[in-house]
């Protein structure tokens, strides 16, 4: 769990690391870091996505996996800074302090930043920060990436240099499908959590991750942005498994208690 180190060295430290890159980045915008931010988080996807374990990287593979993920935590995390300014602190490092403000000043600054798409794939990344590599949530996360990174390129081709006229033509056929690619994105991260849930059963199991991930599932289904396009992706599923139901209708009982998990968060809000 060295991470956690890391993290918590960044944090203390922020004020001198703040001093020292200024001078470095004079020109930087959150815009820019936000570009910057996703593709670094591409290029380490696409060394992961390479099979080089077989050449004996894999220590390599392992540190695209985390590049991949942290620079998807640092970007999104200085993008809700940028939108909703730096959260509370406590004032003390205490478990007093820290219960106190969360049960207090934290609350009105998470109520606004959990609307933003960015908190849900900071949440997203932390998860699987400690979790077994795998593709499949770097292809969700890549997906939200190359749509950031061609957005911006697509206002300000300067900054795609060589490779953004050569990628512009794919790209304005997947703008083009963009209700499609979205809602396969959205069934991607419904599949993952079934995934993660049928994997409890083998020796690879991840308890907590996937007790997170279906909490992450969870704030997307609640979000009034991200809802419609979870509510039709698990329609389309259970238009998939009717047939089974009919079937085996014992499995009905466990389906309702999982809607019924799922809508009263969304109804308060």
């Amino acid at each position: 769990m060295w991470w956690l180190v890391a993290a918590a060295g960044l944090y203390v430290f922020r004020g001198k690391i703040a001093q020292k890159l200024a001078p470095l980045l004079p020109q930087s915008t959150p815009q820019k870091n936000a570009f910057f931010g996703h593709c670094g988080m591409l290029l380490a996807g696409c060394v992961y996505a390479l099979p080089i374990e077989f050449l004996g990287l894999g220590a390599v593979k392992r540190a695209a996996w985390l590049a991949s993920l942290w620079s998807t935590i640092i970007t999104a995390g200085l993008t809700l800074k940028a939108n909703y300014g730096a959260p509370p602190m406590p004032q003390q490092l205490s478990i007093g302090a820290v219960k106190q403000l969360m049960q207090g000043a934290l609350q009105p600054w998470l109520q606004q930043a959990m609307m933003s798409v960015d908190f849900h794939f900071l949440f997203f990344s932390l998860i699987f920060v400690a979790a077994n590599p795998s593709i499949f949530p770097l292809l969700i996360l890549g997906r939200r990436s190359l749509w950031s990174v061609a957005t911006h390129c697509t206002k300000n081709p300067e900054d795609g240099g060589m490779l953004w006229p050569r990628f512009k033509p794919t790209w304005e056929k997947l703008k083009a499908k963009e209700p499609e690619v979205l809602h396969y994105s959205a069934l991607g991260e419904i599949l993952l959590a079934l995934w993660l849930t049928a994997s409890l059963l083998l020796p690879n199991r991840q308890f907590f991750t996937c007790f997170l991930y279906w909490n992450y599932l969870k704030t997307r289904y609640a979000v009034p942005r991200s809802q419609p396009l979870h509510d039709k992706a698990w329609r389309q599923l259970g238009q998939q498994v009717e047939p089974v139901l009919k079937m085996a209708p014992f499995l009905q009982k466990p389906i309702d208690m999982a809607k019924g998990w799922f809508k009263p968060q969304y109804q308060t809000r």
